[in-house]
């Protein structure tokens, strides 16, 4: 009985230590994150670039209790990634010395120029819809669509035409590439970005007014001829 005793004891001893060296190893631990050098009279003004050297020479890593993590997530944090990346970036407003990096300091990063991927002669161009108008969640960046509208004709009978054929989307709401779009689970959009010829877009704009309804989108087979050659008013 007495050996159980010990037992029991020697159990409870160990768990109310490792409880506590749990509790202590928490309110112990740390995290690191990045901030300028607390120097007086310190301002990175706007339009500075970091280098190697702006690392060394302004950067530092400031540790702080992990419990502190959630009331500073918006602060970069000092992992070798992050540091990386920082280089070549550009301040977009004066940030005073002492101040913890934050992803608002610097202006936002174009990965691909979106006006750069308008082809040579065409222009871009958004149209409202609706989703159950413009083929649902098939309509992505990258398709190609046809656009028609309802029309009275000289006989005031309705009739549908064809304003652009085998456009190229660019855009879907804000999205401007499928896998954005997918990653997000697909959302709603009211409206859509095009590109197509000058003059095709000019004459669409002019008898988009005379649409008697909301206009449709199209989904079209990728295969069907190419963007250069189908693209245009429909006659």
């Amino acid at each position: 009985m007495r050996n159980i005793f010990y037992l029991f004891a020697a159990l409870l001893s160990f768990g109310v230590g490792w409880f506590y060296y749990g509790e202590v190893s928490k309110q112990t631990a740390t995290i690191t994150k990045l901030r300028l050098v607390a120097e007086d009279g310190l301002v990175i003004k706007a339009g500075t670039v970091i280098d190697e050297a702006f690392m060394e020479n302004f950067v530092v890593s400031q540790p702080m209790p992990r419990a502190l993590s959630s009331e500073f997530d918006w602060a970069l944090g000092a992992d070798p990634v992050t540091r990386i990346n920082l280089k070549g970036r550009v301040f977009g407003q004066d940030v005073a010395g002492g101040s913890f990096l934050q992803r608002a300091h610097f202006f936002a990063e174009r990965q691909i120029d979106f006006d750069l991927r308008i082809h040579p002669g065409n222009r871009a161009f958004s149209i409202p819809v609706e989703e159950d108008r413009a083929v649902g969640v098939f309509v992505t960046p990258g398709s190609h669509v046809d656009v028609i509208g309802p029309f009275i004709d000289e006989s005031e009978k309705i009739v549908v035409r064809r304003l652009i054929e085998n456009a190229e989307v660019m855009a879907v709401g804000e999205f401007d590439t499928t896998a954005e779009y997918r990653d997000g689970d697909s959302p709603e959009y009211q409206n859509v970005t095009l590109q197509a010829p000058a003059a095709a877009v000019e004459e669409f704009l002019a008898l988009e007014v005379l649409s008697v309804n909301e206009l449709t989108l199209v989904l079209r087979n990728p295969c069907e001829g190419t963007a250069n050659e189908c693209v245009g008013l429909g006659q």
